[in-house]
């Protein structure tokens, strides 16, 4: 039987569990693991995709310039959900297969996000700068309870926020171009319009995919209709916001607090503006960074590699 070759450009699949590993060798399946710490750009993967028949990718650009350089590429298993960085047309003009480990890291990120909102309301990140360095500054915080929580996508993941904060007896108010109305009604929550979801909420929560209709969604326009004190949170996609516009909006007092997971721009740069507010959290794009959102997406991708593997040479 033909060698079956594949490139692992994600650097924490198998990371945990390295059974994967011996599941891809049973099935004949040779492998390279590139070991990176940062995001391949596009003329990374142009030097190294060459003949390989299937990529495990995590965040890295397979663009159609890395898709023209593949000579036998037919798979694309995506360590993770999000799809912006494939580019698809592309995948499916050349007959290649692409896969998503769909459901692996919802609750991994659902959680980030519950915990980031937590943070903002009770001042936690400040308070522990402080303390370390010797201010005892008694900050007074805002409680979920009771206040609007405005979930901007309601798949997998924002419904899962929706559940965690059910018990915290919050407004809930949605946006989506799909509405799941059974799910939202059996929360007590509506949909609404983007625009009517910025002004009427206390904390606003984005869960949507980076696309041309959704970059920027979160701009200067939306910033000004938002509440005095607004808390955000994106742990979605750096691009879904104006940067900009949030550096603005933070700095001025407008938004009580920001908390993000993930920028237009990654890492960022150590000396972006926005780094240096005090009113805003950020972390390294860890939401699906779990042991078990990582061992879950790992089995995922390598369940897909195999399984295209076997029907191939059925």
């Amino acid at each position: 039987m033909k060698n079956f070759k594949l490139l692992i450009t994600s650097h924490s699949f198998g990371s945990c569990e390295k059974e994967v590993f011996t599941e891809l060798e049973n099935a004949g399946i040779s492998y390279n693991l590139i070991k990176s710490n940062t995001i391949l750009k596009e003329n990374d993967l142009i030097d190294v995709i060459g003949d390989y028949d299937a990529v495990i990718v995590g965040a890295d650009i397979i663009s159609e310039k890395v898709i023209d350089a593949a000579k036998n590429l037919k798979i694309i298993s995506k360590h993770g959900v999000g799809l912006d960085n494939i580019d698809l047309e592309a995948a499916k003009k050349n007959d290649i297969k692409v896969t998503a480990a769909k459901g692996s890291n919802s609750l991994a990120v659902a959680e980030l996000a519950v915990s980031m909102m937590t943070a903002l309301a009770r001042n936690i990140t400040q308070s522990t700068d402080e303390i370390k360095k010797g201010i005892w500054n008694r900050k007074k915080g805002t409680e979920l309870s009771g206040r609007t929580l405005g979930v901007v996508g309601t798949g997998a993941i924002g419904k899962k926020v929706i559940e965690l904060l059910y018990g915290y007896h919050m407004n809930i108010l949605a946006y989506d171009l799909y509405q799941d109305n059974k799910f939202i009604d059996s929360h007590n929550g509506r949909y609404v319009s983007l625009d009517d979801l910025c002004r009427e909420s206390d904390f606003i929560t984005l869960h949507l995919p980076l696309m041309k209709d959704t970059e920027n969604l979160i701009d200067e326009r939306r910033f000004s209709l938002m509440k005095d004190g607004v808390f955000l949170v994106n742990a979605a996609r750096g691009g879904l916001v104006d940067e900009a516009a949030l550096y603005k909006f933070l700095q001025s007092g407008k938004l009580a607090g920001a908390a993000i997971d993930t920028f237009a721009e990654e890492p960022p740069d150590k000396d972006s503006p926005l780094l240096k507010l005090n009113n805003l959290i950020c972390t390294p794009h860890i939401g699906a960074y779990t042991y078990d959102a990582i061992n879950k997406m790992s089995k995922y991708s390598a369940k897909s590699v195999i399984e295209f593997k076997k029907q191939l040479y059925k």
